[in-house]
């Protein structure tokens, strides 16, 4: 699926979090429920701290383990680039940018349209 950027979006991490499968992180706070972008989970590991989709966290008695490799990369967009769709999770797309094929980050939905 193809989206075209329709508002700027400025990446902030210059170290985003990058996990693995097994590793045990703790969680600092959980996104808001109702907000635009759900089920994410502010989480500490490594020494970084780092947004993981709550799907690939299991939860119990505050030990927190990464059941999938994640790592939280995203695009800087700019309006009028189309990107490519891998899937979406939670509010945000795992795509590629036409103009820069084989490079993958995460980008936020609610700064597209589908093309």
């Amino acid at each position: 699926m193809q989206y075209k950027v329709v508002k700027d979006y400025t990446d902030i991490p210059e170290h985003p979090i990058i996990v693995t499968q097994g590793e045990q992180l703790t969680v600092v706070e959980e996104s808001d429920p109702q907000g635009d972008w759900p089920n994410w989970v502010l989480c500490r590991g490594r020494g970084k701290n780092g947004w993981v989709p709550k799907q690939i966290l299991t939860i119990k008695n505050d030990v927190v383990t990464v059941q999938s490799d994640y790592r939280a990369v995203e695009h800087s967009l700019s309006v009028g680039e189309i990107l490519v769709a891998e899937f979406e999770l939670n509010g945000w797309i795992w795509c590629e940018k036409s103009s820069d094929k084989g490079v993958m980050g995460w980008s936020p939905l609610n700064h597209l349209a589908r093309v």
